[in-house]
């Protein structure tokens, strides 16, 4: 905002210089025009043309400081986009994070979500939720149940005292499963504020169906959570940076936001932010040693309890531990009522979804697909299912795979080598075996396959080369000729960053991933998002990346993009939950990203 008001006021003075002047030629005109006549229309030419030139300077001025800079599809490569403000969100999005004002409204209710009433709940252990109280139950239970039908669910929260909350916030999860066949299907959790949830799912397949509520956390807990990504900005996470000098190395500590450091007696802070991609990234400096002589990224863990300021009050609302994690503990339903249903076939005469050929930037409903067998089956689209690595290697031929983003999209690169058979190849810059870059090649059938990470934050406890260590949005505007498929991941690594930096590295990816498919419009891009993990607080949780899923859906919806919807292909997975899944959701992901590709 303070950057508005003084464009604001540059433009006022610029208006007064040019009235001044105006004023100042117009008098000195008159004088002369009174002493010298016979020049009075020369005189007048000249003042025409002054004024003109004027008044178009100041249109000019106007018009390039109230012009909108989210104009993506006009960036041309290698063009560096505007610099982004932090303040995002105090008077609305607009054409701060989306080119549609509409897109940008939505957006907001998304984040309304997570806003709500926490600052409102009682640092109050009886008051907090109480997953052995809360319970289900079936809206309007019916007496037979069919495939297609939709099954509405009610969640009742109620805190230690057994008394009935009336705020919301609790964070929930919800599927409906059959353990015999591996089959299940993800249902969306809504939150109506006053302690009651709602949760609709539907019944995709026949048989005894199980309906699963789980508490995640309690308002209380993610009143605690939400404190301490938004209020506390270097967050949870520790960067540092080394510097070498000869045979000395020393180092630094490293944030996004230049005021959390604090200069070494005799050093300083180096700016080591990327403008052309709008990220900001600054480490100290120590005394004896220059800018120029940062060679290393590190992360060194993550804070602890003191220095978060976590009470001992707050940490009663997470299992007990020493690492903050999440109650996950399963909702009981209603007394008297059985949380299994039988559902039957579908009735004479029904007609079954007829679904598309799949093709990027469709729409998709809520869920996307279940799995069936323990096979992903998409509501999206329909496309070609491949049953061998021969298929792939046909499906993939000629094709060049870029696969950005953290380590979700590292085992896509490593599931790919092994299945494929793959030769890995060495890297002309090797940063790390973690942040990559790591290439692979199938010789046979011209295949080439790229792992490289996205720049800082990212949390690799080997030292990394921050001489080369890119972005994204470098990384992608150099890709260039035909046969490229793209997967982009952003979301693990901004876990425990402020929300406004994930929103603002998401805008310049989604401006770079235009820039490629305005060059080459034939780029396959695949959108992945964070799947659920179910760590814990000080590493990776769930309800920020809950967060993060929502924003990335909303961003890249209506693009020609393929969104592999990894967070409800985990949400109702039968493993557990993990930062990395196993290689059966992996092999699913994988598989869906094909049905768009294959021909």
């Amino acid at each position: 905002m303070r950057a508005k008001e003084r464009e604001r006021e540059c433009v006022c003075e610029c208006v007064c210089v040019c009235v001044h002047n105006i004023h100042f030629l117009n008098t000195t005109t008159e004088y002369r025009v009174s002493v010298l006549s016979d020049r009075q229309e020369m005189i007048n030419k000249f003042k025409c043309v002054v004024t003109v030139a004027m008044g178009t300077s100041v249109f000019l001025f106007f018009g390039l400081a109230n012009k909108q800079f989210w104009q993506l599809r006009s960036y041309r490569p290698f063009h560096a986009p505007a610099p982004l403000s932090r303040d995002l969100f105090s008077d609305g999005f607009g054409d701060k994070t989306i080119p549609d004002a509409r897109e940008g409204a939505r957006l907001h209710r998304i984040l309304q979500e997570f806003t709500g009433s926490y600052l409102d709940i009682p640092a109050d252990k009886e008051t907090a939720t109480s997953a052995d109280f809360t319970e289900f139950q079936i809206l309007h239970p019916g007496s037979v149940y069919r495939v297609g039908d939709i099954l509405s669910v009610m969640i009742l929260a109620k805190d230690m005292r057994n008394r009935e909350k009336t705020q919301g916030g609790d964070f929930f999860r919800a599927k409906i499963y059959t353990e015999r066949t591996k089959s299940s299907a993800p249902g969306r959790v809504r939150d109506f504020g006053n302690g009651t949830y709602g949760v609709r799912f539907r019944l995709l397949w026949e048989g005894d169906v199980t309906i699963g509520v789980r508490m995640v956390h309690s308002s209380s807990a993610v009143r605690v959570i939400k404190r301490l990504r938004e209020n506390f900005p270097t967050n949870r996470t520790k960067f540092r940076r080394r510097y070498v000098s000869g045979n000395r190395t020393s180092d630094g500590w490293c944030s996004s936001y230049r005021h959390d450091l604090r200069s070494p007696e005799g050093g300083g802070i180096c700016d080591f932010s990327d403008r052309y991609a709008s990220l900001e990234w600054y480490c100290e400096r120590p005394w004896n040693v220059t800018c120029n002589q940062s060679v290393y990224h590190g992360f060194a863990g993550f804070r602890t309890f003191e220095e978060l300021v976590v009470t001992k009050e707050e940490r009663l609302y997470f299992k007990p531990g020493r690492d903050l994690r999440p109650i996950n503990a399963d909702i009981k339903f209603k007394k008297g009522e059985n949380s299994t249903i039988s559902v039957l076939g579908r009735q004479d005469g029904y007609r079954t979804e007829q679904l598309p050929r799949c093709t990027p930037g469709l729409p998709a409903p809520v869920p996307s697909g279940y799995y069936r067998n323990g096979q992903w089956v998409s509501r999206v689209c329909q496309g070609p299912r491949l049953s061998s690595a021969l298929d792939w290697k046909k499906c993939l031929q000629n094709s060049s795979l870029d696969l950005l983003g953290d380590s979700t999209t590292r085992q896509w690169y490593y599931f790919l080598k092994k299945y494929m058979q793959m030769k890995g190849k060495k890297s002309p810059y090797l940063l790390s075996q973690t942040a990559g870059p790591l290439y692979a090649n199938e010789e046979e059938w011209n295949i080439t396959s790229r792992y490289q990470s996205h720049g800082p934050p990212i949390n690799t406890f080997a030292w990394v080369n921050a001489s080369v260590l890119s972005n994204l949005v470098r990384i992608i505007d150099e890709i260039d000729g035909p046969n490229h498929v793209v997967v982009v991941t952003v979301g693990f690594h901004f876990n425990s960053q402020p929300l406004v930096d994930y929103v603002t590295r998401i805008r310049t990816v989604r401006a770079a991933i235009l820039r490629l498919l305005d060059r080459q419009p034939d780029t396959s891009v695949v959108i992945k998002p964070p799947n659920t993990a179910g760590s814990h607080i000080l590493n990776v949780d769930d309800w920020p990346s809950f967060q993060m899923y929502l924003i990335l859906k909303e961003m890249f919806t209506g693009l020609p993009v393929v969104f592999v919807d990894a967070w409800e292909m985990t949400d109702c997975q039968f493993g557990k939950d993990t930062t990395h899944p196993s290689d059966d959701v992996v092999r699913e992901e994988m598989l869906y990203m094909l049905s768009y590709i294959c021909k």
